[in-house]
This record gives C-alpha cells, structure tokens and sequence, in this order.
C-alpha cells in the first residue's frame, strides 16, 4: 500500500480515505498471513459444552421464557442463547447470500466505515471496494466493516430487527 495524501491505495488497487487519527499500534500485534486469510469458524454447541467454557455465564432462552416480562424483570444483565431465531423475531437472509448480493442492494458507491485491525484507522470504502478486498485472495491489511447503513435500500426488505428492539 501507498499513501496518496488523503489516503491509501492497497495492493489490490484498492483506495482508502482516512477519516480520523487513531493510536498507532507496534508490530509486535501485527497478523500473520494465516489470521488475515484464515477462515474463522466454530461449532457454537461444542464451544458452550467444552470445559473452558462456565455455562453458568449464558442463559437458554425458549419463546415460552423470553417476553416483555423477562426483559423487564431482568433486563440484558447476561448473554441471552436462543437456539431457534424465530423466538426473536429476527428476520435475515439465507445463508447462501453473498457479499455480491449485498452489493447489488446497497449499490456500488455505497460508503462504508471501515477499520485496518492492525492500526485501528477508520477508513472509508465504497462497497464496490469492499467487495473487491473481501473477494481477494491476497490482502496485505485485516480490514473490519464497522458500519453498513441499508435503510432505504432493497436490504432493508430482507432484514428484520428482533422484535425486542
């Protein structure tokens, strides 16, 4: 990558514009190769019923146990595990919708907050670039999404807050 002033240009062409001044971190934290293109993936059940894990600390919740009075009474004082979504209310797409699919209903030149892991910078990408870095195999930063604002778009049809919101 290059600095261009106002911004970045990654190796995949990619250009950043930063937004604020953050803390530089040393490279002592910097990521390996195998964490920035690595896929990480669990097994939430195998997580939750290891050893390592106080099980005291999550709450099952069923549709009969989870209502305004249980949020009343109880607040969000501990991680909730609802193993059926439908409980909520929540609505997403199915899990064969792509980053391309995203696209396509936000728009390209949609903006996004961006931040590089490593230097805790906020960038800002369009989601055509987003989509580009996401999709390449070689990514020279370990870029998150921190925002992606899809009212008024098609995403905003097929995604539905839980009801408790």
């Amino acid at each position: 990558s290059r600095s261009t002033g106002g911004g970045t240009v990654l190796a995949s062409g990619i250009r950043t514009r930063e937004r604020k001044e953050r803390k530089l971190y040393s490279d002592d934290w910097a990521l390996g190769d195998e964490e920035i293109e690595g896929h990480h993936t669990f097994d939430l059940d195998q997580k939750i019923k290891s050893e390592e894990f106080n099980l005291c600390f999550v709450k099952d919740m069923t549709d009969i146990e989870y209502n305004l009075a249980h949020v009343q009474e109880n607040g969000f004082n501990w991680p909730l595990l609802f193993k059926d979504k439908a409980v909520l209310g929540i609505v997403i797409p199915n899990a064969d919708f792509t980053i391309n699919d995203v696209r396509l209903c936000v728009g390209s030149r949609r903006m996004l907050d961006v931040m590089d892991v490593n230097t805790q910078k906020n960038v800002e990408m369009t989601m055509k670039d987003w989509q580009r870095y996401f999709e390449s195999q070689d990514k020279d930063k370990l870029l998150n999404v921190i925002s992606l604002e899809f009212s008024h778009t098609k995403l905003e049809s097929l995604i539905q807050a839980p009801t408790v919101v």
